[in-house]
C-alpha cells in the first residue's frame, strides 16, 4: 500500500484519467482541424475558415480541462485515503445493487456467481439472469439454505423463501429450455451449511460485493442484499482477488447440490399443492444430493 505511483495511477484515484482521454480526443480533433485548414481546399474558402475556427473553439477547451485536471490533481495529490482504496481495489461505492447488477447483466455473455441466503435481490433480478443465459453465460448459485445450520444462524427458522428459489431457478431453467441449452450444464447450484460473510456476485469479469448486515427495516424485517452498501471492485486486484478466492473456496467446500430433475418433480408440487414453509423446504431438501455423490460441473468458459 505504500508503494510509489505513477501519475497516471493517482489520475486513477482521483477519477480525473476521463478527463485526460477527453482532452486527447480535443487534442486529435485540434490536429484534424488543422489539416482541413492548410488541406488544398484554398478555392472554397468556407471549410478552411471553418475549421480554423473549430480549431480556436477546441483549443480554448483544451486549456481549461487541462487547468481543471492541474487544480484538482494538486488539491488531491496528497490525498492518500483515495489512493490506499483504489490501489486495494474499491472502484465505487453503491447503495443499489439491484440497479447496478442488471446493469452489468446487460453485457454479461460468460459467466455469473450469485450467493446468497433468501434470494430476494436475486428473485427480482431473475429476468436478466434469463437474458445473460440466453447471450451465453453460465451460472454459479452458491447458497446457505434454510435447512442447513448457517442460515439458521442467521435467519433463524421464520423467514419464507422457498418460493424465490422457486422463483430463480424455475426462470433459470426456463431460460435454458428456451436458448436450447442443458441446465445441468448451464447451471450449478450448492448449498453449504456455512454462514455467508459477504454478499458476492460475479458478472464476467466485475465482482461487487459487500458485507452482509443484520439490521431491521422499518417493519422489523432483516434488511435485504440490495440495502447493504455495495463495492464494485477493480479488476484483479488485491481486494478483487481476496473475494474471487474466497467464493471459491466456501464452492468447493459447500455440502451438497441441486439435482435439477429432482427439482422439477419437486417445484411442480410446490405449485400445485398448499403447503405449508416447512414442507416446501423438506422438498426442496430432497431435490438435492451431497456433492460426493455426483460429478461436479465446469462452468468457467
Amino acid at each position: 500500500m505504500n508503494s510509489r505511483r505513477s501519475i497516471w495511477q493517482k489520475l486513477q484515484a482521483y477519477k480525473l484519467h476521463n478527463n485526460v482521454y477527453v482532452v486527447i480526443m480535443l487534442a486529435v480533433s485540434v490536429a484534424g482541424s488543422i489539416l482541413i485548414y492548410v488541406s488544398p481546399l484554398r478555392e472554397s474558402r468556407f471549410v478552411p475558415e471553418l475549421a480554423l475556427a473549430c480549431a480556436t473553439s477546441l483549443l480554448a477547451s483544451i486549456f481549461q480541462l487541462v487547468s481543471d485536471i492541474y487544480v484538482k490533481y494538486k488539491n488531491l495529490e496528497n490525498d492518500k485515503l483515495l489512493e490506499g482504496i483504489h490501489e486495494f481495489g474499491i472502484n465505487d461505492l453503491h447503495f443499489n445493487k439491484q440497479q447496478l447488477l442488471e446493469h452489468l447483466l446487460k453485457s454479461c455473455d460468460r459467466e455469473v456467481w450469485v450467493s446468497g441466503y433468501r434470494l430476494i435481490l436475486t428473485s427480482k433480478i431473475a429476468p436478466s439472469l434469463s437474458q445473460a443465459i440466453k447471450q451465453g453465460a453460465n451460472l454459479k448459485l452458491l447458497i446457505s439454505p434454510p435447512w442447513m445450520d448457517g442460515f439458521k444462524l442467521v435467519y433463524g427458522e421464520s423467514d419464507r423463501v422457498i418460493d424465490n428459489y422457486c422463483k430463480v431457478f424455475s426462470a433459470i431453467a426456463k431460460a435454458c429450455r428456451e436458448a436450447g441449452r442443458p441446465v445441468e450444464e448451464v447451471c450449478e447450484v450448492r448449498f453449504t451449511q456455512k454462514p455467508l460473510f459477504s454478499d458476492t456476485y460475479k458478472v464476467d469479469l466485475h465482482i461487487v460485493t459487500g458485507p452482509y448486515m443484520h439490521n431491521r427495516d422499518e417493519d422489523d424485517h432483516r434488511i435485504t442484499a440490495n440495502d447493504f452498501f455495495t463495492y464494485n471492485l477493480i479488476k484483479k486486484s488485491r481486494l478483487y482477488n481476496l473475494v474471487e478466492n474466497e467464493y471459491m473456496t466456501l464452492w468447493e467446500e459447500a455440502d451438497s447440490v441441486l439435482v435439477w430433475e429432482a427439482y422439477a418433480k419437486a417445484s411442480e408440487q410446490i405449485r400445485i399443492q398448499d403447503l405449508r414453509e416447512k414442507e416446501k423446504i423438506e422438498l426442496m431438501q430432497e431435490a438435492s444430493q451431497p456433492l460426493n455423490h455426483i460429478v461436479p460441473i465446469p462452468l468457467s468458459v
